[in-house]
Parts: structure tokens; sequence; C-alpha cells
């Protein structure tokens, strides 16, 4: 669930964690602020059987070690072992609960103050959370998500309904398809966020140097973004020179 919360919050979901989650566990229908969130993984599961036929697909149900899919990957046998190489540690790591919610707050000011969409996209969500992200890792001062003691029961029956639809469709099944429906131990209250300095600084270089690739140093704003006496000058440069080599 904290994962899952994470994720909307890269792609602009405004909605603290406790909110979040009231409405997708405590709230049906069920379909706002993140509709399919419910029946994403088994649906995706009957899409492919019903293209492909069931007997050409294969499920993988397994949350040991983040190594475990590609090793069972290659022991279907599709490809020689070893060959997919594990990823360095920062790579596509969780984002601690302060890295959330610095950009998900900063979406709030965005458009709150109604800027462009593009403004935010690019340098914030493809720069800053992803050189935070990749370039540095948590401490042990940093504080995680944690969910409320209700959560894991109530997300526990969500893998449990998951599982037995997927189970249904035929699919071949490889690991325990029970383990979406044990419950996990729940993380209790979470403590109060705090952003790393180095994080911080991490996500404001990466902000930069993704507006400056975007905007070609300084080629990235629009005419109505620019002033009219800047325009003036432009056009009081340019149109001589086009009536010249006219």
């Amino acid at each position: 669930m904290p994962s899952q919360w994470r994720q909307y919050g890269r792609n602009g979901l405004r909605l603290d964690h406790e909110p979040w989650l009231e409405h997708m566990l405590r709230r049906p229908p069920y379909g706002r602020p993140a509709p399919g969130f419910r029946r994403r993984h088994d649906r995706l599961v009957g899409r492919w059987a019903g293209a492909t036929g069931p007997g050409r697909v294969t499920v993988v149900v397994d949350d040991r070690d983040r190594d475990a899919p590609m090793r069972t990957f290659e022991a279907l046998p599709v490809l020689p072992h070893g060959l997919p190489r594990p990823v360095p540690e920062t790579a596509n790591r969780s984002l601690t609960l302060a890295e959330t919610e610095m950009p998900r707050n900063l979406d709030k000011e965005f458009r709150g103050n109604g800027l462009p969409e593009e403004l935010y996209s690019k340098p914030v969500r493809h720069g800053a959370i992803a050189h935070m992200r990749n370039a540095c890792g948590p401490t042990p001062r940093d504080v995680r998500i944690r969910t409320p003691r209700w959560t894991p029961e109530a997300a526990a029956g969500i893998g449990a309904e998951a599982a037995a639809r997927t189970g249904s469709t035929g699919v071949r099944i490889l690991g325990d398809p029970a383990s979406p429906s044990r419950t996990p131990a729940s993380g209790g209250p979470a403590d109060a966020p705090r952003l790393a300095p180095e994080a911080a600084a991490r996500a404001l270089f990466g902000t930069l140097t993704t507006a400056a690739a975007t905007s070609g140093a300084g080629k990235g704003r629009t005419v109505h973004r620019t002033s009219s006496k800047e325009l003036v000058k432009v056009l009081g440069h340019r149109c001589p020179e086009r009536l010249r080599l006219r």
C-alpha cells in the first residue's frame, strides 16, 4: 500500500497517505481517486490469458527477495543462468516518507497557482525524483512510510480476492498463491518526516539539470511567457535583418 501511494503521488495524487487508504479500503465503490487499483493485477493476467490462452501464461508469485523473479524467469527455461544482472541498491528504491511528501506538496503548490503541467512534469518527476532516488540512499534516521494498524487486514483481503481470480483463469502459477492474502505486520504510527540535506540537494540538482536540458539553455519559453519589452527587442533585431536579406 505505501508503494502504491508513492506511485500515485509521483503522478499527481495530492491526498495524504491515510485519507488515500480510507478511500481505497473503506469507501466503496472504490472508484476514486485511483480507479482500477483493486483489480489491476488479476485483470492484467486475464487480458494476457484471453489473448494467448491460459496455457501460455505463467504468473510468478515470489516476494522472497529482489532477485527471485529474475532467477525464476531464467529457470522456465528462457535464459541462461545469471544473464539478468541485479541493479544497484539505489536504483528504483523506495522513497522515504519525506522524499514522497516533498514532491507531493510541491505539486499542490504548482496546481494551486495555476502553473502549466509541463513545467512540473519533466523537471520534478523525471528530474528531482529520479535523481534523488538513484543518486543517494536512505539512512537509518530517515522515516519510511508506515501504514495504520487497521490497514494490513483490509489489504490482505484484496490480495486474497486477486489470488482467487488469478487462479480461476487457469494460468500456470509459480510460487505461493496464498502469499498475497497473508496479513503483514503493521508499521504502527509514523514518525515526523525528515528530508536529509543530501536528498534535498540531489532533488534540486536533478530539477536544474533536467530543466536546462529541456529548455536548451534558454529556448524553452513560449511567447505568452515572454514580456512585451523582450518581444519588442527581438523584433527590433530581426525585422531590419529580414529586410536587409530581402
